[in-house]
């Protein structure tokens, strides 16, 4: 009986068609990640006016930005629409406040890092970990134009997801949506108006100035934090879902009563969350659970050192039953 011999063509051909069948979704990824590389340097570099929606829960704002790098320096305008009048003018790392008597000026300034378009924006989409999976999933229209869909999906149960539609000239986002392993929209950020490059006009970057307006000034970080060592903590967290680290950790101290509340947060490079850990406040507290869209506040009570009773609360972008489990592990760090 004669050997069977092999046509050794096929072989190679067998061999490229399992090798391209290997590469393909490591090739797409690579490619979809480069769509966020650009994304970032769209949002930067790019000049645009628009008008965007942003849903958040149970609130719906109406929002115009103007965007332009003039002589070098990042220069933003920002107005809310609907609600109280407001406006957020940056300069560089300089930022003016512009809201009439009455307003909650401290509210505004504490939302300014974490606002509808600094959320969209500053999460580091270019920064994904390994768990989540990246794809690009077809084209489609946002505020008439041509958009390119991609979904950033969680590879576990322990976070968000995230659908992004960028400009396909431009690479700008248009359009990004959070979601909950159900697929809910917990939040929806999305341009309806446009205008991008040479159509911007510089005078749009200034101020209308209304007459009786308050201006509060401050200054944004421009470094992101180093992470922290252990040794730097007195409490952590048990159990955290992988990939997860400590960004940053600070004491910080109540206006009202001076009482020490630690701080620790904690990012995976994309979702992020912090912990505040204080004493049993002489009011008393109890174990509660909100959620507002994507963000869940969860609140535990614990004994700490010497068995005195603490107060654990947690505050992110995370599932209720992550974000739970997380809270219940927090303990005191012992030492090495």
């Amino acid at each position: 009986m004669t050997p069977a011999r092999c046509n050794s063509s096929a072989v190679a051909a067998g061999l490229l068609a399992a090798s391209l069948l290997l590469s393909g979704p490591v090739r797409a990824e690579q490619d979809a990640r480069s769509w966020l590389d650009d994304m970032n340097l769209a949002f930067s570099d790019l000049s645009y006016d628009g008008i965007f929606s942003y849903y958040n829960g149970d609130d719906m704002a109406s929002l115009r930005v103007v965007h332009m790098v003039v002589n070098g320096e990042q220069r933003e305008r920002l107005v809310h629409l609907n609600g109280a009048p407001r406006e957020i003018v940056r300069r560089g790392e300089e930022v003016e406040c512009i809201v009439m008597p009455g307003d909650a000026l401290l509210e505004l300034e504490q939302s300014i890092p974490s606002g509808p378009f600094a959320r969209a924006f500053v999460r580091r989409y270019d920064q994904i970990s390994d768990h989540y999976g990246l794809a690009i999933s077809g084209e489609d229209r946002v505020a008439d134009r041509v958009a390119v869909r991609l979904a950033v999906t969680p590879l576990d149960d322990d976070r968000y997801g995230y659908h992004l539609w960028l400009d396909k000239e431009t690479r700008l986002l248009l359009r990004s949506e959070l979601l909950s392993r159900d697929g809910e929209r917990l939040e929806i950020f999305q341009f309806n108006q446009i205008r991008l490059g040479d159509q911007v006009d510089p005078a749009a970057l200034e101020p209308d100035g209304k007459n009786g307006s308050l201006i509060s000034h401050l200054t944004l970080a421009t470094k992101h934090p180093e992470p922290v060592a252990a040794a730097e903590m007195t409490w952590m967290a048990g159990w955290l879902p992988p990939g997860f680290r400590v960004a940053a950790a600070d004491i910080r101290r109540v206006p009202s009563s001076l009482r020490a509340v630690n701080t620790l947060m904690y990012t995976d490079g994309l979702a992020a969350f912090s912990l505040f850990i204080e004493g049993m406040p002489e009011s008393g507290a109890a174990e509660m659970v909100s959620r507002n869209g994507a963000t869940v506040a969860v609140t535990h009570l614990l004994s700490g050192a010497e068995h005195e009773p603490h107060l654990v609360t947690l505050v992110g972008e995370l599932p209720v039953p992550t974000a739970q489990r997380i809270a219940r592990s927090v303990t005191v760090r012992s030492e090495p």
